[in-house]
């Protein structure tokens, strides 16, 4: 999911047809995949302007999502649709679990250790087969401006409290985690 603008988030695009009846393929940026087509009222980016668009129904078909927008009953009429964007404003998302945030939500947020160091901000998460990830882009004068920080998203583990309202992520991670002591540097 990637943020568009302060209000829409992008959740996925319409990526080819399915069938003659007006039917669609989604490709898809939510996880699970299907979770795009709980969202009956979208935005869709046509001609550079975003407008909206009504999901009739949607199912998952194979290893894909496939939908019909009401109003759309002829694959002609789908064909303008081929390649745009879908996207929701924030306050369609659904409500998240005790511990459990969206991706979109942590972007941008401060990541502070538990010695009070500022380590940087989120620029964004990656998804690996143990946990996310988040990757921060460091800001501390014990870290290269250029360098990225990968903490992985294990709450009470590392991730110690997350207050989206202040927009602080606290972490189990130390300032100093890339130092190389001068000892251990080889000569050229």
């Amino acid at each position: 999911m990637s943020k568009e603008s302060e209000e829409l988030y992008v959740l996925g695009k319409v990526s080819g047809f399915y069938g003659v009846k007006g039917w669609v393929k989604l490709y898809s940026y939510t996880d699970p995949r299907e979770n795009i087509i709980q969202y009956a009222s979208l935005k869709i980016k046509l001609n550079g302007q975003w407008q909206a668009i009504n999901l009739d129904t949607g199912k998952t078909h194979g290893k894909g999502v496939v939908a019909h927008f009401k109003g759309y009953d002829t694959r002609e009429l789908v064909a303008d649709l081929i390649g745009s964007e879908l996207a929701v404003q924030r306050s369609d998302f659904k409500a998240s679990a005790k511990d459990e945030f969206y991706w979109a939500d942590l972007i941008g947020q401060q990541v502070v250790n538990l010695q009070d160091v500022e380590l940087g901000v989120v620029a964004r998460l990656m998804q690996t087969s143990a946990n996310d990830v988040l990757v921060i882009k460091a800001t501390t004068r014990h870290i290269e401006s250029k360098a990225e920080i990968l903490i992985p998203f294990v709450m009470q583990h590392y991730i110690k409290n997350v207050d989206l309202k202040s927009g602080v992520i606290s972490v189990d991670w130390p300032a100093d985690w890339n130092e190389v002591d001068e000892n251990d540097k080889k000569d050229d």
